[in-house]
């Protein structure tokens, strides 16, 4: 079998890469001239340079392949609206036509459960055990979960109209060794003294560790009678987010626990108005305080595995406790919090 995997550089990326090739996969990796693919070529991955505005080199990389894995994405609470746009939709759809063009025969899109997160200056998502009928709202605060959705609205297109099987998978607060996005963000600022929480009462979210979703990928990937399906892929625990972040620190040697609280709208306001200033300045900087950040800690939201569990045959394996230990150890042996930030 021969994968076609982009994102393989990333933290869930090299999860799959790792999991497919332990599967005895034949794997292309699209790359970037940028990028650092040490780990990769030593692996036996076939690199293929470009990326996903280059037409040409994706219909090379996807000729005579089986499945694609499509995970790169701009993954972000900050950037231009037309950047986030050019890879997550119409770097998507290139890599759509693309697989269609070469007969590709399965497209496993990894997306985000946040397309369904709904938020303004009054009012913030509380979604409780949403199952995948449940809709997109009717406009985007911020151009990541705005795009995504555009992304799997296309993928959905194209099974219908191309007969390509596409496999979506929603993934939510995806942690654990190896972790680039959430853990050194949430760090820094607990470093700093700026990690406070939004909104009253308790916030509770359902994380993914990442071989869970690397198992559910890789399902994706292989079951048959499963295309055209979207699914949400997570741990299956429920938390309170607090409490969770609380534990993430923990495995880097951070005692934290919550301390001011302070109330939505205030903190939505003054969210946007640090946006307004730093578009006007045309700063490439993140501002420290975003209204997705906002959204990320003042809103509830669980969802329901029950589909995968039941179609895709997902049960995540690994439980919080054991991911905990994981993490922890992976801490120590890059050498502690230092050489975790400094990575």
């Amino acid at each position: 079998m021969i994968a076609i995997l982009t994102g393989g550089t990333g933290f869930i990326g090299k999860n799959l890469l790792s999991s497919l090739i332990a599967r005895s996969y034949k794997v292309r990796c699209l790359v970037r001239s940028t990028s650092r693919v040490e780990a990769l070529s030593s692996l036996g991955v076939e690199l293929h340079y470009g990326d996903l505005s280059d037409l040409r080199a994706l219909k090379e990389i996807t000729k005579g392949g089986d499945v694609v894995y499509h995970l790169a994405a701009v993954v972000s609470d900050w950037g231009s609206k037309e950047e986030f746009y050019r890879v997550n939709v119409e770097g998507t759809e290139n890599l759509l036509k693309a697989s269609v063009e070469n007969g590709v025969k399965r497209f496993v899109f990894l997306s985000a459960s946040s397309v369904l997160w709904s938020y303004n200056l009054w009012k913030i998502h509380d979604l409780y055990e949403v199952d995948e009928s449940y809709h997109y709202p009717a406009s985007y605060k911020d151009p990541y979960n705005e795009t995504k959705a555009e992304a799997e609205k296309l993928v959905s297109k194209y099974f219908v109209e191309t007969g390509l099987e596409t496999v979506i998978l929603r993934s939510s607060a995806v942690w654990g060794p190896g972790d680039t996005v959430i853990l050194p963000r949430v760090v820094r600022a607990a470093k700093k003294g700026i990690l406070i929480f939004v909104g009253k009462g308790d916030k509770w979210v359902i994380p993914c560790y990442v071989e869970n979703l690397v198992e559910a990928l890789i399902l994706a990937g292989e079951k048959e009678n499963v295309a055209g399906n979207i699914y949400f892929i997570n741990d299956g625990i429920r938390i309170d987010n607090r409490h969770f972040i609380s534990l993430l620190l923990k495995t880097v040697g951070i005692d934290w626990s919550p301390g001011i609280t302070v109330p939505y709208s205030l903190a939505y306001g003054l969210a946007s108005i640090i946006e307004l200033v730093y578009k006007i300045v045309r700063s490439n900087k993140p501002p420290f305080l975003t209204k997705f950040a906002v959204a990320s800690l003042a809103g509830s939201r669980t969802y329901s595995i029950e589909k995968a569990k039941r179609q895709l045959g997902y049960h995540p394996n690994l439980n919080l406790e054991e991911g905990l230990r994981r993490l922890e150890e992976w801490v120590k042996s890059i050498g502690g919090i230092e050489g975790f930030l400094g990575r």
